[in-house]
């Protein structure tokens, strides 16, 4: 007989980005059999939020702009296709204003349901390092 369950299907990816740089990042999402999810035709949707180690705040430093709370700097309106792309962007600008160091990350994904209960799935999670830059544009 098992004696244990684990739940947490979210795969680790530590991502390294850089002050003032714009950011994009493209995840294909497939199913267990490898055939890529409709995520525009099923209307999916993404929330993925970047917060200090510390958490001694609860506004992320990074997040999305769907999350129904203050976000100081989010990310773009998440790009989806039904080939399972979901295009994570955050302009120049906004990535001027994080602070270099090592934060923590994760990606959810909010799958509507006819009964009105959404399915929410974190998908991956990690480490967000942000590198401080020379060049600063005007």
């Amino acid at each position: 007989m098992a004696n244990r369950v684990n739940l947490d299907v979210s795969e680790r990816l530590d991502i390294t980005c850089r002050k003032g740089d714009t950011f994009s990042m493209t995840v294909t999402m497939k199913d267990s059999s490898g055939t890529a999810l409709p995520l525009a035709t099923n209307s999916y949707s993404f929330l993925m939020q970047v917060y200090g180690y510390s958490k001694k705040s609860q506004t992320p430093v990074l997040g999305s702009s769907n999350l129904g709370k203050k976000v100081d700097n989010s990310f773009e309106a998440f790009v989806l296709d039904d080939s399972g792309n979901v295009t994570i962007a955050a302009t120049a600008a906004t990535m001027r204003n994080i602070k270099p160091g090592k934060y923590t990350y994760d990606l959810q994904y909010v799958l509507p349901t006819t009964s009105g209960v959404d399915t929410h799935t974190t998908v991956l999670r990690g480490s967000f390092t942000v590198n401080d830059d020379i060049s600063k544009s005007l």
